[in-house]
């Protein structure tokens, strides 16, 4: 089916965490068209080493950058949110070298290259706000990288949980403390690096100490300090506003 892109300024919104977005920019992505697709849980939007020619756009749902070893282990390397774009590498190579896969059913709008590039080009707010989202995504990965090699199981838990509720907080999808999470242990396992045994042990801990309430895949902080403490979390990593002058 073919749309206008983000009728509900969710991308502009995105972009506008990181550039100053003026109204003429959004109602040019607006304008764009774009391709939609839905795909259910556990589908292949992309496939390491294919290439992607289009710019791809997440309106509803999740999903991971995922690597996996030639055994099979799989490796979750980031989360993708709605409002975030699955390919930003396609700006400059042609091919991933990761898989991306649905953690949930996701809408998903791909965005002709040639039309979007010459968007940024003429929209240097969009552009530069493109820029500073592959900065925070760097420091996502180094934060990612750090909770896995250097942070107990109990911590890695807690830090992903905070962080799923900083992320749809500042994106306007969840009010920060009360959350549903579209994914199973055995894929927050494979974003933490334990497994779903362990994932178990590690909410059910962070139960028993009363900093959150779980049910199902519903969650709800009640004590944000100490859940944060317990996560060594700081959203800082997220935000990209210490630009130099």
């Amino acid at each position: 089916m073919i749309s206008e892109i983000d009728p509900h300024g969710l991308i502009a919104k995105s972009l506008s965490a990181y550039s100053r977005i003026q109204v003429f920019d959004s109602e040019a992505l607006g304008r764009l068209k774009a391709r939609t697709k839905t795909f259910e849980s556990g589908s292949y939007v992309f496939r390491e080493g294919l290439s992607s020619s289009d710019y791809v756009f997440v309106i509803s749902g999740y999903l991971f950058r995922q690597k996996q070893t030639l055994d099979g282990y799989r490796q979750n390397v980031s989360l993708i949110i709605p409002g975030d774009m699955v390919n930003p590498e396609s700006r400059f190579v042609n091919s991933l070298d990761y898989n991306v896969v649905c953690a949930e059913k996701s809408s998903i709008i791909y965005v002709q290259r040639s039309e979007f590039e010459e968007l940024i080009d003429s929209h240097q707010s969009i552009r530069l706000a493109l820029d500073l989202r592959t900065i925070a995504e760097s420091r996502q990965l180094r934060e990612w990288l750090l909770n896995i090699g250097g942070r107990s199981a109990r911590t890695r838990v807690a830090h992903f949980l905070n962080e799923f509720a900083a992320r749809t907080r500042l994106r306007g999808l969840s009010d920060g403390l009360r959350f549903s999470l579209p994914m199973s242990q055995e894929q927050m396992g494979d974003s933490v690096g334990i497994t779903p045994v362990h994932v178990n042990r590690s909410i059910r801990s962070l139960v028993e100490s009363r900093l959150i309430n779980h049910a199902n895949r519903k969650y709800e902080i009640i004590d944000l300090d100490g859940f944060r403490q317990a996560g060594q979390f700081s959203e800082r990593f997220l935000l990209v506003d210490d630009l130099p002058h």
